[in-house]
């Protein structure tokens, strides 16, 4: 006869489970920047550390910023980390393009779920006030009658502007050179007309726009953008150009159900935060709708395979 064991001991060991995570968490939580501090995601995850305390009587959420190697430095930390709760990650969507172009010992889909994505933005493409072109029309007519001969600069080789602007010469049928930066910094050469074009995050750029040293003729989204109601969504007219940078929580793959579902329940009341939502828009971005965990991995495995496909397509290398 097989050994069975006592349905109240089953029950008294499910009752000392869920207490256990009930409690969670018992300790501060470790939350991993993969950028530097100061960005827009050290920014931003201290606003949430700041409101999540709140939801755990006390409990700190420490942020960690650990950059380097395009983000995956800090993503390979949280992958190896125990699964327990108390290590996170905060990455971006560059994370869906950087193992296409780097040698990393983690597998993105495998090591690490997604807990939530907490906002989005598109990128906006400024051209120069010096070019003779004030529409996104006449930027891509221009790109076609003078091919090679456009420059736009990025903030590096990889990046999901280059991946953009790349995405935008293939569907539009035009050739415009990528100009790869080492910073995001690239709108005073925009201005003076040592780069045609740069494609960047909207945040610091709206005096440039208004003074008219720049025009921001498009940007890499699908939809209007209320800071720049004339910027063309790429993505309405060429949809596979579209490119949205977001950024995203990440737990440890094999982290406990239990506490999967409270940070995603936690995380979920604090981007619900009219506080919090205005913050993340004070920084350029909007925040993102939830959806389940399965939907947002089918998302990001789509982004991850078209942007593979573009990597390999084009030859994209890091230098």
């Amino acid at each position: 006869m097989k050994n069975r064991i006592p349905s109240f001991v089953l029950a008294a060991l499910l009752v000392t489970v869920s207490h256990a995570y009930a409690e969670y968490p018992e300790k501060p939580v470790r939350l991993v920047v993969a950028f530097p501090g100061g960005t827009v995601p050290d920014v931003m995850a201290r606003v949430y550390a700041e409101k999540i305390k709140e939801l755990w009587h006390g409990q700190p959420l420490l942020v960690e910023p650990r950059p380097g190697a395009t983000g995956t430095v800090g993503a390979e930390l949280v992958a190896r980390a125990p699964a327990d709760g108390y290590t996170l990650l905060l990455n971006s969507s560059g994370l869906m393009i950087s193992p296409w172009l780097l040698k990393t010992r983690f597998d993105v889909f495998k090591d690490l779920v997604p807990l939530i994505r907490t906002a989005y933005t598109p990128y906006l493409i400024l051209t120069s006030g010096k070019l003779p072109i004030k529409t996104f029309d006449e930027f891509i007519d221009y790109a076609k009658k003078h091919p090679g001969q456009l420059s736009c600069a990025t903030y590096g080789i990889g990046s999901p502007p280059h991946i953009a602007l790349e995405l935008l010469n293939r569907e539009a049928g035009v050739n415009i050179l990528h100009v790869p930066y080492s910073t995001t910094n690239s709108l005073p050469d925009t201005v003076a007309g040592t780069v045609d074009c740069s494609i960047a995050p909207p945040l610091g750029q709206d005096q440039y726009v208004k003074s008219g040293q720049v025009r921001a003729i498009a940007h890499t989204g699908n939809a209007p953008i209320a800071l720049y109601p004339d910027a063309v969504p790429i993505g309405k007219v060429y949809p596979a150009a579209t490119v949205l940078g977001w950024q995203a929580i990440y737990a440890p793959a094999s982290t406990p159900k239990p506490i999967v579902e409270k940070l995603r329940s936690d995380w979920s009341k604090v981007l619900a935060d009219p506080i919090v939502v205005q913050r993340i828009r004070d920084v350029g971005f909007e925040p993102m709708k939830d959806s389940s965990i399965d939907d947002a991995t089918r998302s990001m495995r789509d982004e991850y395979e078209k942007f593979g496909d573009l990597v390999k397509s084009r030859g994209i290398k890091v230098q």
